[in-house]
């Protein structure tokens, strides 16, 4: 089997580059041991987890995977203090904080040895979380599902810049779902890559089959971004997004638009299979998704096809292959 090592894989000691995105309903300890046991970087989705639960999650997954894997934390939600109490207890080898700033539990999760990797949609909040202390970065471009920057920065201008800002490990995420993408992000100088929607789409994946098949019948132009003045959100189109756009024309009072848009709707697509009146998160790459694999095949493919791609590389890229 092709392997691509890189810094980081041989650091987390994983044998692929590629990581799961930390995912609401999805990143579930089977999910995130499905991605560690073929051989990438679980990281489990907390935010509705309390500490206990997120203690009891973690050793779920340590039954289901000897192998390493992360967790994610909201930096600015009420849990983030016990959840990285939680993390540093039990030991978890990788942890990413998003949605707040690191500053607080940085210098922790440094004390205590274990990797820290901030998402980032810009160059400047990259800065900020070098500063806070994280030892890594996840580079996320506005392609991708779910939250975003309203800056909408694309993963391909980001990854560079970030990289030579920092100096710091990079994770590239959005747009990625093949081994095309994984050899980009790796060329452009990034250590890994996250994928969200292209694990969505695969057999292990905990989510209702509608909502499976239904990504398969998007294009590459069938999301939208709804909750702009109030926290932008990549997802498919349909009626329950459309709804959230038009509201959203209708007042400029945040706590009315938190209100109205938002994940609240995204339990009916993901466990109930309302494909239609739910929300469906999804990231652009949802145009290339046009199977639904396992877990382990899906990721030995990206390798191989990188590594072919690399290997061209080295011959030069010869004309006509």
């Amino acid at each position: 089997m092709a392997t691509i090592p890189t810094p980081f894989s041989e650091r987390l000691g994983i044998r692929h580059p590629i990581c799961l995105g930390p995912m609401g309903l999805i990143s579930t300890p089977p999910m995130v041991a499905a991605v560690s046991n073929a051989g990438g970087l679980g990281i489990m989705g907390t935010a509705m987890f309390d500490s206990e639960s997120l203690r009891e999650a973690i050793r779920e997954t340590r039954r289901l995977t000897d192998k390493p894997f992360g967790i994610s934390i909201m930096a600015a939600h009420p849990t983030a203090a016990g959840h990285a109490e939680v993390a540093i207890e039990e030991r978890v080898a990788f942890v990413t904080t998003s949605a707040g700033s690191p500053k607080k539990l940085a210098p922790l999760f440094r004390e205590a040895g274990i990797e820290n990797y901030h998402v980032v949609p810009s160059v400047k909040l990259a800065m900020k979380a070098k500063q806070a202390g994280c030892t890594g970065l996840v580079a996320e471009g506005s392609e991708g599902a779910s939250f975003k920057s309203p800056d909408e920065i694309s993963t391909l201008v980001l990854i560079p810049q970030v990289v030579d800002a920092t100096g710091l490990p990079v994770i590239g995420a959005g747009g990625i779902g093949d081994g095309r993408g994984l050899a980009a992000a790796l060329c452009l100088g990034a250590v890994a890559v996250q994928m969200g929607t292209r694990f969505i789409a695969t057999h292990e994946s905990p989510i209702h089959d509608n909502y499976k098949q239904a990504l398969l019948g998007l294009a590459e132009s069938d999301t939208m971004m709804v909750g702009r003045k109030s926290g932008p959100l990549r997802v498919a189109r349909n009626a329950c997004s459309l709804e959230m756009a038009e509201f959203e024309k209708s007042t400029n009072d945040v706590a009315e638009l938190r209100a109205k848009i938002g994940y609240h709707r995204f339990p009916e697509a993901a466990l109930t299979g309302d494909v239609e009146n739910g929300l469906l998160v999804a990231g652009q790459v949802v145009g290339m998704v046009d199977d639904l694999p396992r877990v382990s095949e899906l990721m030995a493919r990206m390798v191989a096809e990188a590594a072919e791609i690399f290997d061209r590389k080295r011959q030069g890229f010869a004309a006509g292959t």
